[in-house]
């Protein structure tokens, strides 16, 4: 796959050498779609003519080289057999539509016919993109579309064409129209690829960063074998199937969108995301194994896969915490990890490893669960479903008139312990709030047989007392327990079971340093300092550095508590999730700190923070969507007044940013607290610039 990769790019590259730099792009100099067609072009995908050196942006595009640059685009090199009969085995694009047929992003059009030379439209090219990187068309139709046109677009087009609209990747006409059976030009196609592939990460073997992403897009596109490190992505991260198995490792990586995995082996470190999407067309088996602080809050697995938690270092939070099974047909999972919830929406074949453990899985079709693993509550809505006696089953609930496999034998009567609480909250700074200890009541007749907490067996007397209605969980045990999810098994006198979810949090900020949380909207309660008292440390000299990812972090020292100081300024840069900070000390150790950003920032509501040192002063650079909008004025507040800023005095415009200059911090400092800098843009959007003075 890469050496016919090269070998093509090598060819490419001396083609356009052999060009008289009179001609080459020629056609393009004051074209709207010139930098979309000049990156393109530095990717690979969109080469100027041989012949005439020109890029042709204003041609119709035809269905052969929408195939091509979808190829070219995303490392597609693998072909199959075709048949068509108006595509000649001797077509230049013959091979483009194997590689088509290979990857399954685009239907012939009836009668064994492809129409290579056929025309590509604005609503077929949204629809095609839109399934690679696998948009949710959801329950749309065309009246939910707010183009003036929107009865001329298909059915089946709606969901993405609105999709793609929502995020910016297509957008319609000036007059409000969307013309989706308009056939799509060159310069066009050139603009939708450049925004959804966004970065594309094309070089074998290279070690990228967030440094390497570009500003003006938010997704993030991998089509060959690298890592990326210490980035945030705003929209979506899309592994390409054209990686094969080929390996990518993700490490401190943050994604607000979704991670589409539909090629490679995949390893997340300290990786998070709310929503991860397990799929390749090809039907390869896909394995993703998350490992460090690596959270991702619901999981879709529409393809055979492995899901892998190896090493985890958070404490409380799954690797995957939600898992759903919705392929559409039947779908076999190897599941090698802990998760919270597992949905199995389509019929599917789960395999658990023996440490593997499913604390509430819910089956709605057909499926099959074998291995070794334990799961502690099942709720069973189908008919079909079994469980291989070597997997551990605490309790379940059936449906109405739902029989299913557990153990070997046939059920048809619910399994559940009936006890309560379903869930228990622990405060380690303030256990005097459960007096000697948290109630759970038991049905009545019934005894505990055993008790269990995340598989170890706990000791009457030591851990809890029985009562005539139940037992007490001892303040005194769960004072005893480490911050994070836990889970407590009882068995009952009967063998039925029941699982109860112990949440153990600690309130004070200071206390232990371990775990700190971090509210990033500059208006909460959570927008503050972040105090930090660490064994070992007493002085600022005891601290060498302090780490975040791989990258050295700024921080200060209160020399009053002997604390490490996280400023608020330099934590509002972070995106909501979890990460891991490591501070090197001066006799050699580290201290690892847990550090949970949350967001509570009003939805459309848009805010950049910086720090402005008023000792070492630097002009901070903010990443605005210039590329489509202007910048209509900026203001802030000074003596109770609003004032306009000059541009070239107080602020300058780049293609990509927005940089507020030393005359304007000075001008608007205050002794002590944030600025803020209001930005409206020439679609009436408004975005705040906080300045943190330190």
């Amino acid at each position: 796959m890469k050496k016919r990769w090269l070998s093509f790019l090598l060819s490419a590259a001396m083609l356009v050498a052999m060009l008289p730099t009179a001609l080459a792009a020629s056609d393009i100099e004051s074209h709207w779609a010139k930098s979309y067609i000049e990156y393109l072009d530095r990717e690979g995908v969109i080469n100027p003519s041989a012949t005439t050196g020109n890029y042709e942006p204003d041609r119709d595009m035809t269905r052969a080289e929408f195939m091509r640059y979808i190829n070219r685009a995303f490392h597609f090199t693998e072909t199959t057999s075709i048949s068509y009969t108006d595509v000649p085995s001797n077509a230049w694009y013959y091979e483009t539509i194997q590689i088509a047929e290979r990857y399954g992003y685009i239907n012939g059009t009836g009668n064994n016919k492809m129409e290579p030379e056929g025309k590509v439209t604005r609503e077929q090219a949204a629809v095609i993109i839109g399934r690679l990187f696998k948009a949710d068309p959801g329950n749309v139709s065309p009246s939910d579309l707010t183009f003036t046109d929107k009865s001329q677009v298909s059915d089946w087009a709606a969901g993405y064409i609105k999709a793609a609209a929502d995020k910016g990747f297509i957008a319609g006409y000036s007059d409000g129209t969307f013309k989706p059976g308009k056939v799509v030009s060159r310069g066009e196609v050139a603009k939708i690829l450049y925004y959804y592939l966004g970065t594309s990460l094309s070089t074998a073997g290279k070690a990228y960063t967030g440094a390497d992403l570009k500003t003006d897009t938010t997704n993030v596109t991998i089509s060959e074998n690298c890592t990326l490190s210490d980035a945030a992505i705003q929209g979506d991260l899309y592994i390409t199937e054209g990686l094969g198995s080929d390996a990518v490792t993700l490490t401190n990586v943050t994604v607000n969108g979704s991670i589409i995995v539909s090629g490679g082996t995949v390893t997340m470190v300290n990786t998070t995301s709310d929503h991860m999407i397990v799929s390749s067309p090809m039907g390869r088996l896909m394995q993703v194994t998350a490992t460090g602080a690596t959270h991702i809050k619901q999981t879709e697995v529409q393809t055979a896969a492995t899901l892998y938690e190896k090493g985890l270092t958070t404490t409380g939070y799954e690797g995957y915490a939600d898992v759903v099974v919705n392929g559409g047909e039947r779908v076999s999972l190897t599941l090698d990890a802990n998760v919270t919830n597992l949905t199995l929406e389509d019929e599917a074949t789960v395999s658990t490893t023996a440490g593997a453990a499913v604390y509430h899985l819910t089956a709605d079709k057909a499926a099959s669960i074998t291995g070794y693993g334990s799961v502690y509550q099942a709720d069973i809505n189908a008919d079909g479903v079994s469980f291989a006696s070597s997997v551990t089953v605490s309790g379940y609930t059936l449906g109405r008139g739902v029989t299913a496999t557990i153990g070997g034998q046939s059920v048809s009567v619910s399994s559940t312990a009936g006890v309560e609480p379903a869930s228990i909250s622990v405060d380690l700074n303030d256990l005097s709030a459960l007096g000697s200890g948290v109630n759970i009541s038991l049905p009545s007749g019934k005894s505990v047989s055993s008790v269990t907490c995340d598989g170890a067996t706990l000791s009457p007397s030591v851990a809890y007392n029985t009562s005539g209605s139940g037992i007490r969980l001892l303040t005194s045990y769960l004072g005893t327990l480490t911050r994070g999810s836990h889970t407590l098994v009882l068995t009952l006198s009967d063998g039925k079971r029941s699982s109860i979810a112990v949440t153990v949090t600690n309130s004070s900020a200071t206390a232990d340093a371990e775990e700190l949380v971090f509210d990033r909207y500059y208006k909460s309660s959570g927008f503050k300092d972040l105090n930090v008292k660490l064994d070992g440390v007493g002085a600022e000299s005891d601290i060498v550095r302090v780490v975040l990812g791989l990258s050295g972090i700024d921080y200060g020292f209160n020399n009053s508590t002997r604390a490490l100081v996280l400023r608020r300024g330099l934590l509002a840069q972070l995106r909501a999730g979890t990460y891991t900070v490591a501070v090197d000390l001066a006799n050699g150790e580290q201290r690892t700190i847990n550090l949970t950003v949350e967001d509570s920032t009003p939805e459309g509501v848009n805010i950049f923070v910086a720090e402005y040192d008023t000792y070492v002063p630097s002009e901070p650079d903010f990443a605005l969507p210039l590329s489509r909008l202007t910048v209509r004025n900026v203001t802030a507040v000074k003596n109770s007044s609003v004032q306009t800023l000059k541009e070239g005095t107080d602020y300058q415009v780049s293609d990509k940013a927005l940089t507020l200059t030393k005359t304007a911090l000075e001008n608007f400092r205050r002794s002590s607290g944030y600025v803020e800098f209001s930005v409206t843009m020439s679609d009436n959007s408004v975005y705040t610039l906080v300045i943190d003075y330190i």
